[in-house]
């Protein structure tokens, strides 16, 4: 937009900018619904309703999970260093993963932390065979008990408990 006007009989010319936020459409904050990006918000609802739908059968999940991971570690655990043994603890960190992020969505908080724990155990370390007995299977039963008894929050005495079992076992090999 321009703008003249007469100031002492010399012109003045003033120019306006309207300058756009581009972070702004970034970040969606500005998305139009034909532009990429855009998500609608009948789309984020039915998401919602997925996710609600999925927490309903969280408990059947980490049980199924958790049934994997004991059976690929009766398997693994008497097994030398090999590739059949990584592949092995590959699938346990897969699924102990897998338990971390639907447990901590759905409000599993304990079998969230404890997977978790699991997983970066076998992420990080490269330790005796030993070692790895006892901390993975210190991990594998505190998840029994924690899915057994429908034990959610990480913040009871009995999480505690379960937890400083877990880091006893894991300073005491590592």
């Amino acid at each position: 937009m321009t703008n003249s006007f007469d100031n002492n009989a010399h012109p003045l010319k003033v120019e306006i900018f309207k300058l756009a936020n581009g972070l702004k459409e970034k970040v969606g904050l500005r998305a139009k619904s034909e532009e990429p990006g855009f998500i609608a918000d009948e789309a984020i609802l039915e998401a919602d309703q997925l996710i609600v739908e999925m927490c309903k059968l969280c408990p059947v999940t980490l049980a199924g999970h958790l049934n994997d991971i004991a059976a690929y570690w009766h398997t693994m655990r008497e097994l030398p260093k090999s590739t059949e043994r990584e592949d092995l603890g590959q699938s346990i960190f897969t699924l102990a993963h897998e338990i971390n992020d639907v447990g901590a969505m759905c409000g599993h908080h304990l079998a969230a932390y404890l997977a978790g724990s699991l997983r970066d155990y076998i992420e990080r370390t490269e330790l005796s065979l030993e070692a790895q007995r006892v901390i993975i299977q210190a991990h594998v039963d505190a998840l029994q008990v924690v899915i057994k008894q429908d034990m959610r929050d990480a913040g009871t005495r009995q999480a505690e408990e379960l937890k400083r079992m877990v880091k006893v076992a894991i300073d005491k090999y590592s």
